[in-house]
């Protein structure tokens, strides 16, 4: 997205000592996007742990990061130069993070964040970052209330259970925080043991993987590991083969072919395709594949004499790594429609080890690497390296939600699937390969049960990022709901389901909104969660230059649409 700075040559005017002592109007700054139309709202308290409240009215938007130009200046090395907005809207004040250091509320990285009640932000650290405190400035009653939700908040579930739903961060799949542009905070040097020789190999080595169907139309994207000098690329089932036994219900295609983009030596440069690649082996349950380039990008085919790839990332021990160690991970996140952007930029993000997810089909304790590493939608399939330099997993999967057993699952925690996992088809595909390779897991899974009569699916409308959980809404095709939106927001279509016992392939596919040909993305799960009722929350990002989106419930084999979720955007 944008990053709020001023236009050049603009000498933003700082707020005078004394106003930035006590109050500050929200004046907006020259050269920066203001909102003189901003309805009337709560004033905004901001305490910083210096000293100094500064109070705002809801009349134009409050800049927060390290230059002095700025209405809240920070002075920190991790903040960034112009780190977040704060930006009135009709339904109240709004965080939204400008920066490539993050911001935290409750230890959860955020990119937008609605303020309805008194919270801290922690800036470029989730534990250790700078604090501030926002408080809306509402009537007494009004607060007193609030107080009170939350307190009852704390005690009841949401409506039936809440839910652990691990969904796939593929091309249009966008559940997670994706990585900016910003200029603060970084510095020159890498962080952590990963020394810039490794780190650039690394990069070198990392593609972005477009997938073309047989019409030419691009479907989806991904990322991968060129793995050797003959063209082997290491990546997710569901970018190269969504079809491959042991994936969940989806509808989207396999690709006929995929395109392979080389990392420009340039930073601020997107990759540019190279090559064609096929999959020539694929485990489904483990959701790793192995592609090898057979033709440039024109589809011209190619002897492996011919092929031109920078060094392969070397493959580590991932059952080295333990909880606490730094890990980094590659890709390239994307933003709504993959059509609008085949071409983006590497990004890299930086985390460690949380813990590690048990797997009882696989009977192996390191079935995924739990991190808090940031993973976008378009990182799947990526490298996740030590800091040798070694491949050490392949990013897979992002937690989205909570559970009742589980409690509160900060968004965003990153499933990495170790590469020690990846021997048998890494074995395969260096042996020429095997496209009718079917995982050995897949036969371990429940069989695929019918979803029965008595089921019920209901679309419970709509609600941005923060109020998820609650499914009290509404939408169907005939009556759709509208809601105010701008390309980058992250919303979440609910559902509420009922009476499916465990076992069904399940899905949501997002279409553009009264265009079926039109999909925007996909994802696959298989219903672990009882009969029960049950609130589904699935995060949206919303792209640029569409009308609205439909939200597609899908459940069976055959991915049967049980419930359409419509919002038309204003």
């Amino acid at each position: 997205g944008a990053t709020d700075r001023p236009a050049a040559g603009a000498a933003p005017v700082p707020p005078s000592p004394l106003l930035a002592q006590t109050v500050v109007t929200g004046a907006p700054i020259p050269g920066l996007p203001g909102f003189p139309g901003a309805p009337s709202g709560p004033s905004l308290l901001v305490r910083r742990r210096d000293g100094g409240d500064l109070r705002f009215q809801a009349n134009a938007p409050v800049h927060v990061g390290r230059d002095p130009a700025l209405e809240v200046v920070v002075e920190d090395s991790a903040v960034s130069r112009w780190h977040a907005v704060i930006e009135p809207r009709p339904d109240g004040w709004w965080w939204v993070d400008r920066s490539t250091s993050g911001s935290y509320v409750d230890g959860e990285r955020l990119t937008q964040y609605r303020i309805e009640e008194p919270v801290e932000v922690l800036l470029g650290h989730p534990t250790a970052g700078f604090e501030l405190e926002l408080v809306p400035v509402v009537g007494a009653g009004q607060a007193a209330a609030a107080i009170a939700r939350k307190k009852r908040r704390r005690t009841l579930t949401m409506v039936g259970a809440a839910l652990a739903l691990l969904l796939v961060v593929g091309g249009g799949i966008t559940t997670a925080v994706l990585v900016g542009g910003d200029d603060g905070g970084g510095g020159g040097t890498t962080a952590g043991g990963l020394s810039p020789e490794n780190l650039a190999r690394a990069k070198a080595a990392a593609v972005y993987l477009i997938a073309v169907d047989e019409s030419g139309t691009p479907t989806h994207s991904g990322s991968g590991s060129i793995i050797s000098e003959d063209g082997l690329i290491l990546t997710n089932a569901h970018v190269a083969l969504p079809s491959a036994p042991g994936q969940g219900a989806s509808e989207t295609p396999d690709p006929d072919y995929l395109l392979v983009s080389l990392t420009s030596s340039d930073d601020d440069k997107p990759a540019t395709a190279a090559y064609r690649a096929e999959p020539i082996v694929a485990d489904g349950y483990l959701d790793l594949a192995v592609l090898k380039i057979s033709a440039d990008a024109d589809g011209n085919e190619l002897e492996d004499s011919e092929i031109d790839l920078p060094e392969p990332l070397p493959v580590g021990d991932s059952d080295d790594l333990h909880t606490g160690d730094e890990i980094t991970a590659l890709g390239y996140p994307s933003i709504g429609n993959v059509r609008a952007t085949l071409d983006r930029p590497l990004t890299v993000t930086r985390g460690v080890v949380s813990t590690f997810q048990a797997d009882e089909i696989v009977k192996t304790e390191r079935g995924l690497i739990d991190s808090d590493v940031r993973l976008g939608s378009g990182n799947s399939g990526g490298p996740s390296i030590n800091d040798a330099g070694e491949l050490i997993g392949v990013n897979t999967a992002v937690i989205t939600a909570g559970s009742e057993d589980a409690g509160a699952i900060t968004s965003g925690s990153a499933l990495i699937r170790p590469v020690a996992l990846a021997d048998e088809v890494l074995e395969i595909a260096r042996d020429g390969g095997d496209p009718s390779y079917v995982s050995p897991y897949a036969e371990e899974l429940p069989e695929p049960t019918d979803v029965p009569a008595e089921a019920t699916f209901r679309p419970a409308g709509w609600v941005r990022d923060g109020e998820q959980g609650d499914c009290d809404g509404t939408s169907t095709p005939e009556s759709p709901q509208t809601m105010s939106v701008e390309a980058g927001d992250v919303l979440y279509a609910e559902y509420v389901v009922q009476g499916l016992p465990d076992g069904v392939p399940i899905g949501v596919t997002y279409y553009a909104l009264g265009d079926e040909d039109d999909q925007l993305s996909s994802l696959q799960d298989t219903w672990t969660f009882g009969e029960k009722s049950v609130c589904i929350y699935v995060p949206f990002e919303a792209p640029e230059e569409i009308a609205g989106v439909n939200g597609a419930f899908v459940v069976g084999e055959e991915g049967r649409v049980v419930a359409e979720n419509p919002l038309r955007f204003q």
